[in-house]
């Protein structure tokens, strides 16, 4: 569903609604303005936002007064107004910009955060989502202390988390987005934003599968948008629940949904909307078996997809079916152009989300797609495609395979090597009796053995489970200081204070997990949070340093090891 981003745009703009966005013409000459106070000035704007060129000359107008008077703020108010006016054009970097300057001088973290947020808005509808992302995460660092701005905030990196594909994170922020939605009534203060909210949410539930939820808040979005006049909000939540309706296999009732809202999509110009509408259209289509029909709204898409150069990853389906089609047709001209296509698309999804491209399932990479299209082209020159290039291709498709087949062999075998090792092995803390040398480290020897004598008692404990544990709050208790702790660490257990810590801990959660076949039931957050980890990352990292193998693996293979025993 096409997540829309104007909730950002409409708090930026002093809760204003969007408005038509033109090239500035001229300068507008604003001595006749300059007598007029900055309310006056303002409310003037306010009153003629939807003319760009006359709510440019009031911005100007601020802006000069502001210099004129030395009015920081105002100058900022002046940037800010032109960069909002002018949010689709270049120009908003620039003035964006100079309100980071000069909001930095002053530390004014308002500015900065809208300044930041207008520069993400302004990526995100360029489609250029990793520019967006810095912005919005930049400004986050602003505005935790403003409540309105850090909801715009986290809805906006809630946007993208979706538009990529994180879907369960995405889910999770509209949750709070439409929490805060309520708190602060928008229902009744605010209700554009709040049908927006409340589409996202409901969006958020079809695209983890909560299907009855998403029916539950589309059916409130559809009532609300009825009985406030909105309808464009109306017919948003009309094709949600038609897309709802796809997902839970009611196929008709999806096909009268949608059907309802592409007229209107068509009329409204909404090209991202259209797209999605056709694309579900045509699925909805191939499960009554309309093919042609199918095929018809698939082409659709890719009409749209020429205009605009945007789609999003779902619709991508959309062309390895016309490729298979035309394919069982034996048409390679088709096969080819929609071949073609693809390629173009996959460039797009590349560059738009290749932090995240391995996770874009596809049944055409783009090196079979390569061979496919040059296979289709040398078909339609020469159709006696001779039976050695077959075999040649046979032979590459093999041999890449059989490599994929020898890498996958191997690590496995490294992975069950590590396994078995790491089973065999016994807890060591490198606790033996040492000599102290105090002319190694500078250290008396008395210092030394009796730091030594208190860490051996330390790793028959439990307290280095301790998640803030330091090597302040250890040396304390070991009646030294922290320079001493930690030189004797690194000399005598051979790693700093951190490995030293996280092998204990390693050690002990490896031994629990041989021991405890109930422990093995939890998930690898709680199994990190029982052994002193605060995420799950920094456990898995240590796991994988000490052992060479990741926790998830262990847990799986000792309870693999454990079903054969039983």
């Amino acid at each position: 569903m096409k997540q829309e981003i104007t909730i950002i745009i409409a708090v930026l703009c002093l809760g204003l609604q969007s408005y038509a966005k033109q090239e500035i013409q001229k300068e507008v000459e604003s001595d006749s303005l300059s007598n007029k106070t900055y309310k006056q000035l303002q409310n003037s704007l306010i009153k003629n936002i939807q003319d760009s060129i006359k709510s440019t000359s009031y911005a100007i107008a601020i802006l000069k007064k502001g210099k004129k008077e030395r009015d920081t703020i105002q100058i900022l108010n002046g940037f800010f107004f032109l960069s909002t006016i002018n949010e689709n054009n270049d120009n908003v970097l620039s003035y964006s910009d100079s309100i980071i300057k000069i909001s930095k001088k002053i530390n004014n973290s308002r500015f900065l955060g809208m300044s930041f947020l207008n520069k993400g808005v302004y990526f995100y509808e360029k489609r250029e989502f990793d520019k967006s992302l810095d912005n919005f995460l930049t400004a986050k660092l602003y505005v935790d202390s403003l409540p309105r701005l850090n909801y715009i905030t986290e809805y906006s990196i809630g946007l993208l988390k979706s538009r990529v594909g994180e879907y369960q994170e995405a889910l999770e922020i509209f949750k709070k987005s439409w929490m805060y939605a309520n708190e602060r009534n928008f229902k009744e203060k605010d209700n554009n934003n709040y049908l927006i909210t409340l589409l996202s949410l409901a969006d958020g539930y079809v695209k983890v599968g909560k299907n009855d939820s998403a029916t539950f808040y589309n059916r409130l979005g559809i009532e609300e948008s009825l009985f406030s006049g909105n309808n464009v909000k109306y017919y948003d939540f009309v094709l949600n629940e038609g897309i709802n309706k796809y997902y839970l296999k009611k196929y008709d009732v999806s096909y009268d949904s949608i059907s309802k809202v592409i007229k209107n999509f068509r009329m409204k110009i909404d090209r991202p909307n259209l797209i999605l509408a056709y694309y579900y259209y045509a699925k909805t289509l191939l499960e009554k078996e309309e093919i042609d029909s199918a095929i018809v709204n698939f082409k659709k898409v890719d009409s749209l997809f020429n205009i605009t150069n945007d789609i999003h990853p779902k619709s991508r389906e959309t062309y390895e079916f016309l490729i298979n089609y035309y394919k069982s047709k034996n048409d390679d001209k088709n096969q080819l152009l929609y071949i073609e296509r693809l390629l173009k698309v996959d460039s797009i999804l590349y560059s738009n989300y290749k932090y995240l491209s391995k996770k874009l399932a596809r049944e055409y990479d783009t090196p079979k797609l390569l061979k496919e299209k040059e296979r289709v082209i040398s078909g339609l020159e020469n159709k006696n495609v001779k039976v050695s290039n077959q075999l040649m291709l046979v032979s590459i498709l093999l041999g890449v395979s059989l490599l994929g087949l020898i890498y996958y062999y191997r690590r496995q075998k490294t992975l069950k090597r590590r396994f078995n090792e790491v089973m065999n092995s016994k807890i060591e803390h490198n606790s033996e009796k040492t000599t102290a040398n105090s002319g190694a480290i500078g250290i008396s020897s008395d210092i030394v053995n009796d730091v030594l004598q208190r860490l051996e008692q330390f790793e028959n404990s439990d307290a280095f489970l301790n998640p803030s544990i330091t090597i302040n709050d250890l040396s304390k208790q070991f009646d030294t200081n922290s320079k001493y702790l930690s030189k004797i660490i690194n000399t005598y257990k051979n790693k700093n204070f951190s490995n030293y810590i996280n092998d204990l801990r390693i050690n002990c959660v490896v031994e629990k997990l041989k021991l405890d076949r109930k422990f093995r039931n939890y998930t690898v957050k709680a199994i990190g949070s029982e052994v002193g980890f605060n995420t799950t990352q920094a456990f898995s990292k240590a796991f994988y340093k000490s052992t060479g193998i990741h926790p998830s693996y262990f847990v799986k293979k000792i309870g693999e090891m454990t079903n054969e025993e039983m």
